[in-house]
């Protein structure tokens, strides 16, 4: 698989939306792999802290509603 941006080989894939990267052309960003809720009611969230990204999708910071999977 080549990179989205330069098509040189791809080193990995954008944890977003999942276009190849070479290591050149990735950027990082934090990705939140886990939500939990600990003993005491407060929210936590296990985050990765370098997770690729490719710079050209757009992570939302929302959460967004999904009615029609009622």
């Amino acid at each position: 698989m080549n990179c989205w941006h330069c098509e040189r080989p791809a080193h990995g894939t954008c944890m977003f939306c999942g276009r190849a990267l070479c290591k050149d052309c990735a950027q990082e960003m934090p990705h939140i792999v886990a939500l939990y809720q600990n003993e005491r009611n407060v929210y936590r969230a296990i985050v990765t802290a370098h997770a690729l990204f490719c710079g050209i999708c757009e992570p939302r910071e929302d959460p967004i509603e999904l009615p029609e999977l009622k």
